[in-house]
């Protein structure tokens, strides 16, 4: 517990000097008219009130360090506070009175000091309760910053644990209308269906790649668009086509992998696709945002699995951006605003 503030170097050499000038302002003027002072300002009576509040907060320092070893923070709070409270009043208590008495019976000579006793007491043990109040403001502030560190912590383990199942997944559902126009393919065109098997092959090839990798480029997203467009194309001819409009600038940004195959997926899975109503997939950017639109032709029935995925696509977004995602739709289209992520190397 000793990273609170009493192994401050700064506090422990500018707060007794400071305090100690104010507690020696404080008893001049009690014992003194404001009149006097200038005059007693610079007298070793200050010296001694400095020393003596030096020698305080150094005491109560290396009182709550004891206590840390004794009973520390992270036990019972409430039994600490009483114990550093009641340990601090009679510390306070028996160093200033022994000093008091040491220094105005040998040094100034007096013979009773009852009512400095009395004064000095009391300012100190005063001081004693905010200094105990600052430390144990500090105490709750950390646990207040640690509970919000381990949430945070506890978010984050478990986002990529669903991220690492994310990019492990494999879609049934793609796969099978991909293995579907890969047989209706080879008993029309055998070259063709082999270059539909390389497709599908680079789709997964793509997974497995970069299931270890939490963010990848805009390029290589874009670029693994591809492969599933063009399995489809060959299930739905004109009826299928893909626009890409984005800056070269922006290509360098980061997204989470399968992000853009998962957005085709979800297009293809919820809209009707024929000749009458063709399915146009436009991506482009919005400053650094991608923007990803098509017509919404919905479906009847649609695909849960790839609506589950997608939720989770977007709750890691509004994780590693706080810009998040957008989803809306407007004159009959659907449209996609994604947080391009800007990774910066230290």
């Amino acid at each position: 517990m000793n990273k609170y503030f009493y192994n401050s170097i700064i506090f422990r050499l500018a707060a007794p000097p400071l305090f100690g000038i104010l507690i020696y302002l404080l008893i001049l003027m009690f014992f003194d008219s404001v009149n006097m002072l200038a005059e007693n300002f610079f007298s070793r009576e200050v010296l001694f009130v400095i020393s003596l509040t030096y020698i305080f907060f150094e005491g109560n320092r290396l009182l709550i360090v004891i206590l840390n070893k004794i009973y520390p923070v992270t036990r019972v709070l409430k039994l600490r506070i009483i114990f550093q409270y009641v340990s601090s009043i009679l510390f306070t208590v028996f160093i200033v009175s022994i000093i008091l008495y040491a220094y105005f019976t040998y040094i100034e000579g007096f013979s009773t000091i009852r009512t400095e006793l009395i004064t000095f007491n009391s300012i100190y043990l005063f001081t004693g309760i905010f200094y105990n109040l600052f430390f144990f403001s500090l105490v709750f502030l950390n646990k207040k910053n640690e509970s919000k560190v381990n949430k945070e912590k506890t978010l984050r383990e478990n986002l990529e644990i669903e991220l690492q199942s994310f990019k492990n997944q494999v879609n049934p559902e793609l796969l099978f209308q991909s293995l579907e126009v890969i047989i209706c393919e080879l008993h029309r065109d055998k070259k063709s269906a082999d270059d539909l098997i390389n497709n599908l092959s680079n789709i997964y090839r793509y997974t497995l790649d970069n299931k270890n990798n939490e963010l990848i480029t805009l390029k290589k997203e874009i670029n693994s668009v591809k492969p599933i467009y063009n399995l489809f194309k060959a299930k739905y001819g004109n009826s299928l086509s893909l626009d890409i409009k984005v800056d070269d600038n922006i290509q360098v940004f980061n997204l989470i992998p399968g992000t853009m195959q998962l957005l085709l997926e979800f297009a293809l899975s919820e809209n009707i696709i024929n000749e009458y109503l063709p399915l146009n997939f436009k991506i482009s950017n919005n400053n650094n945002s991608l923007l990803v639109n098509y017509k919404l032709n919905k479906r009847i029935n649609e695909i849960n699995s790839v609506q589950k995925r997608l939720d989770f696509l977007f709750r890691a977004y509004s994780y590693y951006s706080e810009k998040g995602y957008k989803i809306w739709s407007e004159n009959g289209n659907r449209y996609f605003e994604i947080p391009l992520i800007e990774v910066k190397e230290e």
